[in-house]
């Protein structure tokens, strides 16, 4: 059975609108519904009646769960957002960080460890959620442990995986590079950097390597897009036949090349993001649904018309970004039509939860809700908000 598109109740066409739809529906729905008080973490998803389904507790998942409920503080939320930061922590902490610093990807329920293995993504999310913890638990305990975890699991990173062209070795796939993983921990890096009262200088170098090698090996010569797949020399390299360009993470990259820019001074990263996000606008986003879709190939031709919510929620905060930077208001505009998309994902009959899925008849389907997604939501909705690409950091 499928759902038509149709706008929620409350317009979520504006930042404030999407800000209430966050504050007053989905941080209190997923506090009640999202959170096992019983054996610990998040669940990974609720059906939409709001029973969540039983399955093992990624590492990524929890991290991006402290992540929505430290940014709904931010925005307003009035909620129990630091006992549930604790509880995300606690978690981290007591199953999926071992003493050494390393990640394990997964665990059940009660804790058992079901999937050992550290992958650089789920690295990405545990140093992010940590930083959430550290700010949003600050003078505290608590916050000084996630900062202790977090120089810990880093440490152990540079020491044991980092590539000798840049970037880092994920040990799952360690004849395959992926972009996605190094562009969330370039958005972790950048998080430290920003938590008041903790030296930058060694998270900014990170970043920094981060930015050179996007600039220098990820970022296609040609036509300025940034694929998904490389081989271990940081050469593009087809997978299931094609390779792949997604426009969402053009988006992304551009959002945070933008912030990379704006730190640092370097006006390389900032012109490439705005080709990236011409990019992703140009090629990416259906003109008659008015979504970003999910694969181009190296013409950007598209290969997937399908529409993910993540997708929308990265266009705008690229063109957020954008707008800012340059007081262009096409971007804004662009933004603007971005968040509209974000609210076609939320609509239903619950307030609080999100379609996953958008097919090529602007229809979704009613597949259970991943609270993994929840973060790229908020992400937008802060992002958005804000009239700042970066806070001033502590020195």
């Amino acid at each position: 059975m499928s759902q038509a598109a149709t706008s929620v109740p409350t317009s979520p066409a504006t930042v404030e609108a999407l800000r209430l739809w966050l504050c007053d529906h989905a941080a209190p729905l997923w506090a009640v519904h999202g959170v096992d008080r019983v054996r610990g973490g998040f669940f990974e998803k609720l059906t939409h009646d709001l029973t969540p389904t039983d399955e093992p507790r990624r590492a990524r998942l929890v991290a991006r769960q402290i992540y929505l409920f430290a940014a709904a503080a931010r925005l307003g939320w009035n909620g129990p957002a630091p006992d549930l930061v604790r509880h995300g922590l606690r978690f981290l902490k007591d199953h999926l960080i071992t003493l050494e610093g390393r990640v394990c990807a997964s665990c059940m329920p009660g804790g058992t460890v079901v999937d050992t293995r550290q992958h650089l993504y789920d690295v990405a999310f545990v140093l992010f959620g940590l930083a959430q913890a550290a700010e949003a638990l600050a003078g505290t305990p608590e916050a000084a442990e996630a900062t202790r975890c977090a120089d810990l699991v880093a440490a152990r990173l540079d020491a044991e995986a980092s590539h000798p062209l840049g970037g880092y070795v994920d040990e799952t796939t360690p004849e395959l590079q992926c972009a996605n993983p190094h562009m969330h921990l370039f958005e972790a890096f950048l998080a430290w950097a920003e938590v008041a009262g903790v030296p930058a200088e060694s998270w900014m170098a990170r970043a920094r390597g981060i930015a050179e090698l996007a600039l220098d090996r990820m970022i296609l010569p040609g036509n300025g897009a940034l694929p998904e797949h490389f081989d271990g020399d940081w050469h593009p390299v087809p997978q299931g036949g094609y390779l792949v360009i997604e426009p969402g993470h053009q988006f992304e990259w551009s959002w945070l090349l933008t912030r990379w820019a704006c730190l640092s001074g370097a006006p390389a990263a900032g012109a490439a993001a705005a080709r990236l996000a011409g990019i992703g606008e140009a090629h990416g986003v259906d003109p008659e649904r008015d979504v970003a879709v999910q694969a181009l190939d190296a013409d950007l031709a598209v290969r997937d018309p399908s529409a993910k919510l993540w997708p929308q929620t990265e266009r705008a905060k690229a063109w957020h970004a954008q707008a800012l930077i340059t007081g262009s208001a096409e971007a804004a505009a662009r933004r603007d039509r971005a968040l509209a998309a974000i609210g076609l994902y939320l609509s239903g009959s619950r307030l609080g939860l999100w379609h996953e899925v958008m097919d090529v008849g602007g229809e979704f389907g009613d597949e259970p809700v991943k609270a993994s997604s929840g973060y790229h939501v908020v992400c937008a909705i802060e992002t958005a908000h804000s009239d700042q690409l970066t806070k001033e950091m502590s020195q």
